[in-house]
């Protein structure tokens, strides 16, 4: 499992943002790191899915809100994404 954490690349501007760096983790681990309670994930994860099924088809992103207990699902363009996978790190500037 891989996690990007990003940030604005000025704090006004809401629509440009930069990739600060990639984490991967085992599910394992990441489940204990964020005291994950895997006796109810599937349901939690079923919930999500569910509410997914009931959007039309298209490509969404989904975003925890990281100051509120909150996630969003945006939809995002088709071709959004496509050419923003890295395989390495990226250089620190």
């Amino acid at each position: 499992m891989k996690l990007g954490y990003v940030s604005r690349v000025h704090p006004r501007d809401h629509y440009n943002h930069v990739i600060l760096s990639i984490i991967g983790y085992k599910p394992r681990d990441f489940a204990a790191q964020i005291n994950l309670n895997t006796s109810n994930m599937w349901g939690i994860v079923k919930s999500i899915v569910d509410i997914c099924m009931k959007l039309n088809e298209g490509k969404y992103v989904l975003v925890k809100d990281p100051a509120k207990p909150q996630i969003r699902i945006y939809k995002v363009p088709a071709d959004a994404f496509e050419n923003d996978y890295v395989e390495e790190p990226l250089p620190v500037q």
